[in-house]
């Protein structure tokens, strides 16, 4: 028998087979996460107010109303506004907390057509509004 110099083609393969290690690992992963209890439930304090917050008309971070009643007249805020359409653009643009807020939230009484209250939309976004809003009744 002769060894050739260039290696030893007879000898076992020393590498070691980690798949059943890998698979002995998950099961116990898995035994220990069934095995383990649940956390406690915690409660976190929590402040809630017991009343809620009123907007008066005063209010200076309030949103302006622009109300619409069942007869199809509109007011912003107190102020009446006019039934002509570039009337009521002019006076939207002339009015500053709604030209420095932006915003202005529309509030219809029932029965008011649907067209109105786009007109009234399409006035204050002609106007420079740029958040048109609806008010509603709280739930």
């Amino acid at each position: 028998m002769s060894v050739s110099a260039g290696g030893d083609e007879g000898d076992a393969i020393a590498e070691i087979n980690v798949t059943p290690m890998v698979d002995v690992l998950l099961c116990l992963l898995i035994i220990f996460m069934v095995a383990t209890p649940p956390p406690a439930n915690t409660q976190m304090p929590l402040d809630i107010p017991t009343a809620s917050k009123q907007q008066g008309p005063a209010d200076p971070s309030a949103t302006l109303l622009l109300s619409i009643d069942a007869t199809g007249n509109a007011k912003l805020g107190t102020q009446p506004l006019s039934a002509d359409y570039n009337a009521l653009v002019g006076e939207l643009k002339a009015n500053p907390k709604l030209q420095n807020d932006g915003k202005v939230a529309i509030d219809a009484a029932v029965g008011v057509k649907y067209g109105l209250v786009v007109r009234m939309m399409a006035a204050a976004h002609e106007a420079g509004i740029n958040a048109v809003g609806i008010a509603s009744d709280r739930l």
